[in-house]
């Protein structure tokens, strides 16, 4: 099979010599696999519209012996114009896909998570509001830690294995789960809040639920968003670079 075909998601992309680019995209097929893009920088490429960041796109791929893979075709099925005018929502986004870009296995399909980012990008580009596009994130994030294999614990503590109560419990993230009053006084962990617990159970134990219809304060949504950014770094054992031009746009 010299040539292919696959839906994917621009997540990523640089310039290399005058005209071309490298890309990372993820496929529905095929997952993270990273190609060559000849000559998409020229001004009449007609490739150059098809390719945007955060692009949905079926591509045709010349399959190569000795290097990357080359893009010879390409259309684009939904561009996603919406999120890129909207920094709020792009800033979160390169959070994510520098994520995925880290987690995930060149080559491996995950077609599930391939879903889940496509409704991502759906939803983002219908809303703009602040506190929805954080319950959407967090939503997605925690369903990729459970398809991954990364599933963090929110109903017991991870300790003692007893039930948690009320009040002051804590979560230790190299754990990976809750931990309770008792138990969280010996350790170095940070607290959070009962409400906050709830709803990151909620998220992640229900995979179809209507996320518009989700009724939450900004301040649970935000403090479960950051328990969940920082877990994302333990999981990959290091620093989302991402996380200064959130921080800048926000």
């Amino acid at each position: 099979m010299r040539n292919y075909k696959t839906k994917a998601i621009i997540i990523k992309q640089f310039e290399v010599g005058e005209a071309d680019r490298i890309i990372s995209v993820f496929s529905r097929d095929f997952g993270l696999i990273t190609l060559k893009a000849r000559g998409v920088r020229k001004i009449l490429a007609k490739l150059k519209g098809h390719l945007e960041l955060l692009s949905c796109t079926q591509l045709e791929i010349h399959k190569s012996r000795s290097s990357l893979d080359t893009i010879i075709g390409a259309e684009a099925i939904n561009p996603f114009k919406k999120i890129r005018q909207n920094l709020r929502s792009t800033s979160r986004l390169y959070l994510v896909l520098e994520f995925l870009n880290k987690i995930l296995p060149e080559g491996e399909s995950h077609p599930k998570i391939f879903d889940r980012l496509l409704y991502l990008l759906k939803s983002l580009d219908k809303n703009k509001n602040k506190e929805r596009r954080i319950i959407v994130i967090t939503y997605f994030c925690l369903q990729v830690l459970r398809e991954l294999g990364y599933y963090p614990h929110f109903r017991e503590c991870i300790k003692c294995q007893k039930d948690l109560k009320r009040g002051s419990n804590f979560f230790d993230f190299y754990g990976a789960g809750t931990v309770c009053r008792d138990c969280g006084e010996r350790g170095a962990f940070i607290s959070v809040s009962d409400q906050a617990i709830v709803f990151l159970r909620f998220l992640i134990e229900n995979k179809n639920i209507s996320l518009q219809k989700i009724k939450i304060s900004p301040k649970v949504s935000f403090e479960a968003y950051a328990l969940v950014e920082r877990y994302l770094e333990t999981t990959i054992d290091s620093e989302l670079k991402s996380k200064k031009f959130v921080k800048l746009i926000d």
